[in-house]
């Protein structure tokens, strides 16, 4: 090509300018070299926040748990990060007496709050082998890395498709979970995460549009003759250890567990006047988004009426288990879920939004 450039036998030292000026990242690999084969041999774990604005119930952020084998997930929202470790041992104890089996090796990122001395006793004295990525490659830890972003997306389209206010985003999260947990993935082969880790097929009949209205009958004292038999209220999500729904009244700022509902799925509630009744999606203007903020990248903004029975409702929850650590409730055995430690007041089962 050219005339004059003498011949050079390639060097095998390394060229000072050339690793200062043009140093790249070593790749990374299109897939695992090692996939857990049983349920609790791998999970990977997750912090995800601050999320702005809080909940109603001054959360900040979420801890995501994915197991390795069936891609199976737990979440529980936290007000700051030093309730992890605390949720952590939590979704650990429930998901080994759901199981029967041991947890063997976590997976998380450098965190201060994996890394904190608490917990790196605890996973010594339990025998769970504590493996860590490299500072600034979450790439290590793909797995749930991928279904951080899908909830949160998930969730921003939960919010958006019915105008629900930005506040109510530790319940969109919480049914992303409970309907990724439902859904197919091409990882599994055909199979759900629920049934790779429950050994069944989950039932979907229950299911209802998120932020739709609903009409929960109004029961116990105070009911007269002529007075409504129920009143029109927003569907915020699936009650976790009942065969019920939860829905907010935005009248009374009040969380109400029922299982009596009339559900509109073509309607939202119109957020801009409080005591307006119904508004058609079509005409409602945008709602506040909210905001996940992650400190090593720059902020993204993410910001015809049908009854059920209780046979219908049977479907939605899971195996019986003392420990209630796992948000995303469901299934579709015969047997009567566990009781939960009561979290509202009054016989109208009010409860404040999480």
């Amino acid at each position: 090509m050219v005339e004059g450039i003498p011949l050079i036998q390639r060097g095998e030292q390394v060229c000072d300018g050339c690793a200062l000026g043009k140093h790249h990242r070593a790749p990374f690999p299109r897939a695992s070299a090692h996939r857990a084969e049983t349920g609790l041999e791998l999970v990977h774990g997750d912090l995800c926040g601050p999320i702005t604005p809080a909940t109603p119930g001054g959360k900040l952020y979420f801890l995501l748990i994915v197991d390795d084998f069936s891609h199976y997930m737990w979440l529980e929202l936290l007000k700051s990060k030093d309730e992890a470790f605390a949720s952590f041992k939590k979704v650990k104890a429930a998901a080994e007496f759901e199981s029967g089996k041991r947890l063997k090796a976590l997976r998380t990122d450098r965190g201060g709050e994996f890394n904190s001395g608490v917990f790196t006793v605890y996973c010594n004295e339990h025998g769970i082998k504590h493996n860590t990525t490299a500072p600034w490659t979450p790439q290590q830890n793909g797995v749930v890395e991928r279904r951080n972003q899908l909830v949160v997306e998930m969730a921003r389209c939960l919010l958006k498709s019915m105008q629900v206010p930005g506040r109510f985003w530790g319940e969109a999260v919480t049914v992303a979970v409970y309907l990724l947990n439902r859904a197919p993935t091409k990882s599994l082969n055909g199979k759900t995460p629920f049934e790779a880790w429950f050994g069944k097929k989950p039932g979907v009949r229950h299911l209802r549009t998120f932020g739709c209205m609903a009409y929960a009958k109004k029961l116990g004292p105070g009911v007269s003759k002529l007075s409504d038999r129920s009143t029109p209220r927003v569907f915020l999500g699936y009650e976790q250890g009942s065969k019920a729904y939860r829905i907010y009244d935005p009248v009374n700022n009040k969380l109400i567990v029922s299982r009596d509902v009339l559900f509109d799925e073509k309607k939202s509630w119109n957020w801009g006047e409080k005591r307006t009744g119904t508004v058609d999606t079509a005409a409602t203007e945008t709602a506040p988004s909210f905001s996940v903020f992650y400190p090593d990248e720059p902020q993204a903004t993410v910001a015809d009426p049908t009854t059920e029975d209780d046979d219908d409702l049977v479907d939605q929850f899971e195996p019986a288990s003392p420990v209630h650590s796992i948000p995303a409730q469901g299934g579709n055995g015969d047997e009567s879920p566990h009781t939960p430690v009561p979290s509202f007041g009054g016989s109208n089962g009010g409860n404040l939004v999480q």
